[in-house]
């Protein structure tokens, strides 16, 4: 969309998810001219069935440098809980799988659960997103315009390209290439699905933590997660959404657990959730036969370098600049701060009068920087975890859930 103000600059954002939206929002508010797509349709953006919940903390920070002061008044509309009371929690408590026994408090600053459905409605208010277009490939021409060609057959043409399009970022494989793009493997994966309990288990997993609880079996060093994901009435236990995650390391599923269909998926889940203490056994147990549990693999761009960014004509946002394993909760928060700092950039060159290519490279030098930081720190963290005999030498242990620095990459 156009925006009043000066024409100076016409920005392509591609991913209308968090990171993607909240720049559109900073743009929109500094009278930056731009246009938004997203690859999915205007009814399957509505209706995924996955739906999850994110912790926010030190990333909070940044929104109000990007939405206006009428969605910052309403922000708490995000919330997991919208009920919820500012000193909520102060962290997530870690505890033992098999005993229930408090293990520690992983610290972070003032946490929230959000859910990711609900933050983008909330960014999206005002935002005029292009559905349905999914990037087929990218580039910078002669005349030093950026074109996107999508799969539909249409393009669009602009003066810089921001990839806000994901783990699995097409934008990236443009800038990078394909094989640079490609995501590594970590040998963990997870189950993260939504439930409802009845009005008795839900209140009493609540009671342990009004946000999330989670827990390390020392037997296997599996980790089992359960987390507030929607309140629609917070006098009634029974219609509250839960986010469960179950993960662990390949190596300690048995060889003949067959993870391939969903019957086999929720058979292994029943029978890990029966080796736990209360109220995570009970949560497992809980789930009904015929429950779809999808099954993800833990990955991250291992392969992270500083790129090419085409004079300041192509960069990237979010996920798709530094796609992290989640056990440390820091994605959102790091995509928060590359959204406000990219319309920080921008207004440098549309106001100060900075070079377009100064400015991106800035931009993308702190971003490649903080990014591979925090995706080394949280693939430690995640490894680490999963492994009862490493889990006190993990980056919960000392560093928490605030932002890494540099000097925790040799500490945590």
């Amino acid at each position: 969309m156009a925006t009043d103000g000066k024409k100076d600059l016409h920005v392509l954002i591609v991913g209308a998810g968090t990171s993607g939206l909240l720049t559109a929002q900073g743009l929109k508010k500094a009278s930056i001219s731009f246009t938004i797509f997203e690859s999915e349709t205007t009814s399957t953006y509505q209706t995924r069935p996955r739906e999850w919940g994110m912790t926010l903390h030190w990333g909070s920070t940044h929104i109000a440098s990007c939405l206006p002061p009428e969605l910052v008044e309403r922000f708490h509309e995000a919330y997991a809980d919208p009920s919820q009371a500012p000193d909520a929690a102060t962290g997530l408590p870690i505890r033992n799988g098999k005993t229930g026994e408090l293990i520690m408090e992983m610290k972070a600053e003032k946490p929230y659960r959000v859910s990711r459905k609900k933050m983008r409605n909330l960014f999206k208010e005002g935002i005029d997103v292009q559905y349905g277009k999914q990037v087929e490939r990218a580039s910078v021409g002669e005349d030093g315009k950026v074109k996107v060609e999508f799969e539909d057959g249409s393009t669009a043409t602009g003066d810089v390209l921001v990839g806000c399009d994901g783990a699995k970022s097409r934008v990236r494989e443009s800038i990078v290439g394909t094989e640079a793009a490609k995501l590594t493997d970590v040998p963990v994966s997870m189950f993260n699905f939504p439930y409802k309990f009845d009005a008795e288990l839900a209140s009493r997993i609540r009671q342990q933590n009004h946000l999330f609880t989670t827990s390390i079996h020392p037997d296997h060093g599996t980790m089992f997660w359960l987390s507030i994901q929607d309140v629609p009435d917070p006098s009634k236990p029974e219609t509250w959404t839960f986010q469960i995650l179950q993960s662990w390391i390949d190596d300690t599923v048995p060889p003949s657990t067959d993870l391939s269909t969903f019957e086999g998926r929720l058979a292994f889940f029943k029978k890990r959730s029966a080796e736990w203490a209360e109220p995570w056994r009970s949560a497992g147990l809980a789930v009904k036969e015929g429950t779809q549990i999808p099954l993800d693999k833990g990955t991250y761009w291992g392969r992270a370098s500083k790129w090419d960014n085409r004079a300041g004509r192509m960069t990237l946002c979010g996920d798709a600049a530094h796609p992290m394993t989640p056990h440390r909760g820091q994605g959102l928060n790091n995509a928060l701060q590359d959204a406000s700092n990219f319309v920080s950039a921008l207004l440098k060159v549309q106001i100060g009068g900075q070079s377009l290519q100064q400015a991106v490279q800035e931009y993308d030098d702190e971003v490649l920087e903080r990014g591979t930081l925090e995706m080394s720190i949280s693939l430690k963290q995640t490894l680490f975890i999963h492994n009862w005999e490493t889990l006190m030498q993990s980056p919960m242990v000392k560093i928490g859930m605030h932002q890494a620095k540099k000097e925790d990459a040799s500490e945590a």
